[in-house]
């Protein structure tokens, strides 16, 4: 689960397919964190597990979950070029490190190369 201070609906990260999903849990069904409208849409497996109720802060915000969406990307693209670098490091080839990437060698040497490559004279 994200940490934003309030607990998410465990359909939140869905919005196509729970397009009615209120985004604040409310209810707890064994490890599963559920908004109201997503907790009455649950299926009849789940109707038999009792629920704990998740007390929600005054300041849960929609808002706040997009700014640690964001910081948790630019960990996220951090860890990447640090792992890239490492790997360039150990000798591995652009090809090799763009097939981990789903990319193509040219693109990953586009992006990343410029911090990697030693310095030439």
């Amino acid at each position: 689960m994200i940490d934003i201070g309030w607990a998410l609906c465990h359909y939140a990260a869905y919005p196509a397919s729970r397009p009615g999903c209120q985004v604040t849990a409310v209810v707890r069904r064994g490890t599963v964190p559920l908004c109201a409208s997503c907790d009455a849409l649950r299926s009849t497996l789940g109707k038999g597990q009792p629920g704990t109720p998740i007390p929600v802060p005054a300041t849960a915000s929609i808002l706040d979950w997009i700014g640690q969406a964001r910081t948790r990307l630019a960990d996220a693209e951090a860890e990447v070029t640090a792992a890239v670098t490492r790997a360039r490091q150990h000798g591995h080839s652009w090809a090799a490190v763009a097939a981990r990437l789903a990319i193509t060698r040219q693109a990953a040497k586009q992006r990343f190369g410029n911090t990697q490559e030693p310095r030439r004279r």
